[in-house]
C-alpha cells in the first residue's frame, strides 16, 4: 500500500471514515457492515459481548475484514480489544494471565513480556490485531476504582520496566500495543466512565511520576497512545487530555516525541457524553491530535434503534467540519497516513485467516500464565506460622462474598472482566483437591455459632475492576472482622483481589495476596497455600495506615 497515492485518491468522506474505531453490540453485525462498507470506518472495538470464544473471534474478525475487502480501496480494518489479563475477550478460553497488578508484584520484566507474547499470539491468532493495553498508568491513589488492577503498580520505575517489557512482548509476537492512559489515570478516584476527573498533581510530579511510563513504552517501540478523559489541571485547566492541544500535541508529540497514533478512549464513557455534546468533542479531539477516535461501551445508554443513526451523524458532523474548514485538511490527512502506515507496517490484510484458534489457551499458554501467577503471590503476613498449611488438618473455608454479587461480572457488555466464574469458586476447587478434610461456609450461611473449635479458618476476599459500576464488598470486611474476633491466631486471610483492603484490617496477622481475580490466580494462590510453590511476590503499591509498602 503505498500511502501517499491511497490518501491522494481519498474522498473526504472515506478519510473520515478511516478516523473512526466504532463498536457494535454482539447480535447487530449489520450495524458493522453499514459502517465499514459505506462509511469505510477504520476499525472497531471488538468486546467479549462480540467474541466470546476463540471460535467465534475468527469468524468475525474474517467477516469484518471482508467487508472492507469490499469497498473501493480495500483497506483493512484495526480491530482492537481489551486483552489486558485484568479485562478481556474470549474470557471463557483465552489465558490472558494474571494482570497487571500481579506482574508487577513478580517485580520481573521478563514476566511481563512472556505474558504479553502469549496475548499477542493468541490475539494474532484469530484476527485481533490491536490489543489496547498495557495500562501504562502508576496507581498511585488507593481510592481509584477503575485502574487500581490494571496498574503493574505505584513506582514509576517499576511501571516504566513492565510497561516496556509488556510493549516488547506485543510487537515481537505479531501484536500492536496502545499506551493508556496519557499521560496517566493512576491519581483518579473518580471512574472516567461515570464522571470527568481532575488530577490537581503539580506539572513536576506528572513529569516524575506519571509520564515516565509511556515514555519507556515509547523508546520500546509503542505504535499506539490511548488519551484519557480527565483535566490535567497543570497542563491544561479547561480541556481534558482528548481534547488538549497541549497534552497531545506540545507534551505527547513535542516533549516525549511520539510520532506513532493517538487513539482516544471512549468517547462513550459518561465523562464525555455527560460534559460535551458527541459531534463537537469528535471535532476537538480530532483537532487537538487525535487520529483515532474510538466509540466503545455502548452498554451506556445503548439504543439500538438509534445507534447506527448516530455513529452515522456523528460522522457526517466530522466530514461537514473539513469542508467549512473547522478541521484542516492538512490535519486529516496526517490522521489518516497514520492510520494507514499503523496498518501498512504491521503488514494486516484483508485475507481471510486460517484457523488457528487452538493456540487460544492452549496448554503451553495456561502454563505461562499459571507460572507468572505462582512468582506474584505474596505472603504478606504470617505472624502465627500458618503458611503452608497442613493438607491433612481439619480446614474451614470461609467465602466473604454473597453469591449474588458475582452477576456483575457479565454484565458490563463485553468491556470489562467478563469472568462467569468466580475466583473464590477457583480458589475451592483448587484447595480441595489436595485438602484432605475441608468445609465451606457461605457468606449467606455464616454464622459464628457454627464455627469450629479447632482447626484453620481461611476467609477469601475478592474485588473485580469493573467499568462504571462497583463490586459489592459490603460483608468481606464485617465477616473478617468477625472472624478474627472468634478464631485469632486461627485465621488466614487469602486476598484474591489488591491488598488495599488491608487498611480496613490491619491486625490480621495472616495475610496472603494474589494481586488478582482470574483463575490462574486463584490456582496459584491454593498452591502456595499448600506448599507446591514458594511465594516469591511483593506488592507493587503501598497501603496507607499499615506496615505494606511498594
Amino acid at each position: 500500500m503505498n500511502i501517499q497515492s491511497t490518501i491522494a485518491s481519498m474522498t473526504t468522506e472515506e478519510k473520515v471514515g478511516q478516523m473512526f474505531m466504532l463498536a457494535f453490540a454482539g447480535d447487530q453485525l449489520d450495524e458493522a457492515r453499514v459502517l465499514m462498507a459505506e462509511h469505510l470506518v477504520g476499525g472497531a472495538y471488538i468486546g467479549d459481548d462480540n467474541v466470546p470464544t476463540a471460535a467465534a473471534a475468527l469468524e468475525l474478525c474474517n467477516t469484518l475484514q471482508s467487508y472492507a475487502a469490499g469497498t473501493r480501496l480495500g483497506i483493512p480494518l484495526l480491530l482492537g480489544a481489551d486483552q489486558e489479563g485484568t479485562w478481556s475477550v474470549m474470557t471463557a478460553e483465552s489465558a490472558m494471565g494474571p494482570g497487571n497488578m500481579a506482574l508487577g508484584a513478580t517485580g520481573d520484566p521478563d514476566s511481563a513480556y512472556r505474558m504479553y507474547s502469549v496475548i499477542a499470539r493468541e490475539t494474532s491468532a484469530v484476527g485481533l490485531n490491536v490489543v489496547l493495553g498495557p495500562a501504562a498508568d502508576c496507581n498511585s491513589n488507593p481510592h481509584n476504582s477503575i485502574i487500581e488492577m490494571r496498574s503493574f503498580g505505584e513506582k514509576p520505575e517499576l511501571v516504566a520496566a513492565m510497561t516496556a517489557a509488556a510493549v516488547r512482548g506485543l510487537q515481537d509476537n505479531g501484536g500492536g500495543g496502545a499506551l493508556k492512559h496519557f499521560p496517566g489515570h493512576g491519581d483518579t478516584t473518580l471512574d472516567s466512565h461515570r464522571g470527568l476527573p481532575t488530577v490537581t498533581r503539580s506539572r513536576d510530579d506528572l513529569l516524575r511520576i506519571d509520564l515516565p511510563p509511556f515514555a519507556a513504552g515509547i523508546k520500546a517501540g509503542a505504535r499506539m497512545v490511548m488519551t484519557s478523559h480527565i483535566i490535567f489541571s497543570a497542563l491544561d485547566p479547561d480541556r481534558p487530555a482528548t481534547l488538549s492541544p497541549v497534552i497531545l500535541g506540545d507534551l505527547l508529540r513535542g516533549e516525549l516525541g511520539f510520532d506513532g497514533l493517538i487513539v482516544s478512549d471512549s468517547m462513550n464513557m459518561h465523562s464525555m457524553k455527560r460534559n460535551y455534546d458527541p459531534a463537537d468533542a469528535a471535532i476537538q479531539g480530532f483537532k487537538a491530535g487525535v487520529d483515532l477516535m474510538m466509540l466503545a461501551e455502548e452498554h451506556y445508554d445503548h439504543d439500538a434503534g438509534q445507534y447506527l443513526a448516530n455513529q452515522r451523524a456523528l460522522i457526517r458532523a466530522v466530514i461537514q467540519a473539513v469542508d467549512s474548514g473547522r478541521i484542516s485538511h492538512e490535519r486529516v490527512d496526517d490522521a489518516v497516513t497514520r492510520v494507514l502506515r499503523l496498518k501498512r507496517e504491521a503488514g494486516w490484510s484483508t485475507e481471510p485467516l486460517p484457523d488457528a484458534s487452538e493456540r487460544v489457551g492452549s496448554s503451553a499458554h495456561r502454563a505461562v500464565e499459571l507460572d507468572v501467577a505462582r512468582r506474584a503471590v505474596s505472603i504478606v503476613r504470617d505472624n502465627h506460622g500458618l503458611i503452608p498449611i497442613d493438607p491433612a488438618a481439619p480446614i474451614t473455608l470461609v467465602n466473604t462474598t454473597e453469591r449474588g454479587a458475582y452477576a456483575v461480572l457479565t454484565r458490563t457488555r463485553g468491556i470489562g472482566p467478563n469472568q462467569a466464574k468466580p475466583a473464590f469458586d477457583v480458589f475451592a476447587e483448587s484447595l480441595r483437591a489436595g485438602c484432605d478434610q475441608l468445609s465451606l461456609v457461605a457468606a449467606e450461611d455464616f454464622s459464628l455459632a457454627d464455627l469450629p473449635e479447632a482447626g484453620l479458618i481461611i476467609a477469601v476476599t475478592e474485588n473485580y475492576t469493573l467499568p462504571g459500576m462497583d463490586f459489592d464488598q459490603s460483608r468481606q470486611a464485617e465477616i473478617v472482622r468477625a472472624l478474627h474476633a472468634a478464631a485469632g491466631e486461627r485465621l488466614i486471610v487469602v486476598g484474591l483481589r489488591d491488598p488495599y483492603e488491608l487498611a480496613r484490617f490491619p491486625e490480621i496477622g495472616s495475610y496472603l495476596c494474589a494481586f488478582s481475580f482470574r483463575p490462574c490466580a486463584a490456582r496459584a494462590a491454593a498452591d502456595v497455600l499448600l506448599g507446591k510453590c514458594e511465594a516469591r511476590g511483593r506488592s507493587p503499591v503501598s497501603v496507607p495506615g499499615t506496615e505494606l509498602q511498594a
